[in-house]
């Protein structure tokens, strides 16, 4: 195998994945509505000392296991409490995938295969999305793609030390989002193995006593904690509700639709949503030869199973797919690099371009400044090539990574001023540092940034008669959006107010006095 050291394809997946993935992650602010609960919680951890148990709002979360928490914890430690901190250790996985999927290509079909897989993964917009905020998806599909991984070299080179490998990637993976991290690994495994009619061989070669005491020593400790700690509220909260109740039937605030997934496939996975489905369709009607290329067919069965495992779930999220993109990329580098069908392109460079001229459109309507479409420029330049080019793929992936570049650089930081939840954060923390002897309340309204923004202790929930007998007795400040105030039968004055950059809402700040 070629040295890394002198490996000029690697170090620049290394140069453009840090600077797309990691150097901007401080130019804005969290996003609603998951990161900043990941954000907070790791702030309260730091706060209480207490690195077992997660927190968020000073109440209990189990939603996840410890280990991103852990890494945003260390970036706090590292870099101070802050959206850089904080991003910054999950956004190092979001590059480690991109350089182990080129290391692993690599090994089995060449440099040429493994960079362009590699470069075509770091420019699907939901990967740059999820590597580029402070939640646990990313990391997950590093450990997921780092156990399928070394199963396949396991299973192909018959070395007891890939299979140890895989165990303990799915180990750490369990330790991100729980026992996922060992199923969905173990189930590609499976199919892989009954295609290829090996199973029962297969499973008496793999170390399964040393496998599992590997991943025991990785997942007991936290898990053994936190169950002494808790006991039967965290086994209720995070394996019964989190894992098999989200699972099988609805939760709040979650969609279920059987179509989701297809309603979110085009931007997930732009800019080759549209090339994709012609992969799938040359795949598998000449499917006598493509199914005879192992890794091929490796990637196609990780592809599928992953995809079906969550379509299967009633709970539907858009980045439940992630750890699907590395199968993605590789099926998606086989077809552009063997077929030159132009007409997915074609469908490419329309839907492309109608986006190129929507963006400044949208951004004119809001009034909001329109150099934060800069970002389309490199696309629209891009496009012509796409279509001149005797390898469109190559210009298509350039010019969308720069784009992308551009939207964290530019676009996003241009917008922050805008973003009204934020805003209303600061602005909360502000009037209590002033006031330090007034409370904080949120009326029928609930926002992770402004709880994160805060940072000053717990912002209760209440409802309108609450709020009423509070006002009444002053020292108060609660936040809202501005249409809940026609609710309020007694008088308060507005404090500061902001609108939301993608909704008319708009956020208010009130306290007592004033005229109703």
């Amino acid at each position: 195998m070629k040295d890394v050291a002198r490996d000029r394809k690697f170090w620049l997946l290394v140069f453009l994945s840090v600077v797309l993935l990691v150097v901007p992650n401080g130019l804005y602010s969290a996003f609603d509505k998951d990161e900043p609960k990941y954000l907070e919680a790791a702030h309260e951890m730091v706060k209480s000392g207490d690195y077992i148990t997660p927190y968020y709002n000073y109440e209990y979360r189990f939603d996840k296991p410890i280990l991103v928490y852990w890494l945003i914890v260390a970036g706090y430690k590292l870099y101070g409490i802050g959206e850089f901190g904080g991003r910054f250790f999950v956004s190092i996985f979001g590059v480690a995938l991109v350089l182990l999927l080129y290391l692993w290509v690599r090994k089995w079909k060449g440099e040429d295969f493994a960079f362009w897989t590699s470069l075509i993964l770091l420019s699907l917009l939901d990967f740059v999305v999820m590597a580029s905020v402070a939640m646990p998806d990313i990391v997950l599909a590093f450990f997921m793609s780092a156990s399928l991984m070394a199963f396949y070299n396991g299973y192909h080179e018959k070395k007891k030390r890939c299979y140890l490998a895989a165990f303990a990637a799915a180990g750490f993976a369990t330790l991100t989002k729980g026992p996922v991290g060992l199923a969905l690994p173990g189930l590609v495994a499976v199919v892989y193995l009954i295609l290829r009619r090996d199973l029962r061989k297969t499973f008496r070669e793999i170390p399964w006593l040393s496998g599992f005491a590997v991943f025991t020593a990785i997942v007991a400790p936290w898990y053994g904690a936190i169950l002494e700690k808790h006991g039967y509220l965290f086994f209720k909260d995070f394996i019964v509700f989190h894992n098999l109740e989200r699972f099988t039937s609805k939760i709040p605030g979650h969609p279920t639709q059987w179509w989701y997934y297809l309603v979110n496939y085009p931007w997930m996975f732009l800019p080759f949503s549209f090339i994709f489905p012609f992969a799938v369709y040359r795949f598998w009607k000449e499917r006598e030869r493509t199914l005879t290329d192992d890794f091929l067919m490796y990637a196609a069965v990780w592809f599928a199973v992953v995809c079906g495992f969550f379509q299967i779930a009633h709970t539907k999220l858009a980045h439940y797919l992630l750890p699907s993109f590395p199968a993605f990329a590789i099926l998606v580098c086989w077809y552009v690099k063997n077929y030159k069908n132009k007409i997915p392109y074609y469908l490419t460079v329309v839907f492309l371009a109608v986006l190129a001229v929507v963006i400044p459109v949208l951004l004119l309507v809001k009034g909001l400044p329109v150099v934060a479409a800069v970002m389309v420029l490199p696309l629209t330049v891009s496009l012509f090539f796409v279509l001149k080019t005797k390898e469109p793929y190559k210009p298509l992936v350039s010019g969308f990574l720069i784009t992308l570049i551009l939207f964290k650089w530019i676009t996003l930081p241009v917008l922050q001023p805008y973003r009204a939840k934020p805003f209303v954060g600061k602005e909360l923390k502000r009037l209590k540092m002033a006031n330090p002897s007034v409370s904080v309340y949120s009326l029928a309204y609930t926002s992770p940034e402004i709880v994160y923004y805060y940072g000053e202790g717990k912002i209760p929930q209440i409802g309108f008669k609450r709020a009423e007998n509070l006002l009444k007795k002053g020292d108060v400040f609660i936040v809202t959006r501005k249409n809940r105030l026609k609710k309020l039968h007694v008088p308060y004055r507005i404090v500061d107010e902001k609108e939301e950059l993608l909704t008319r809402h708009r956020l208010v700040i009130i306290t007592s006095g004033g005229e109703k």
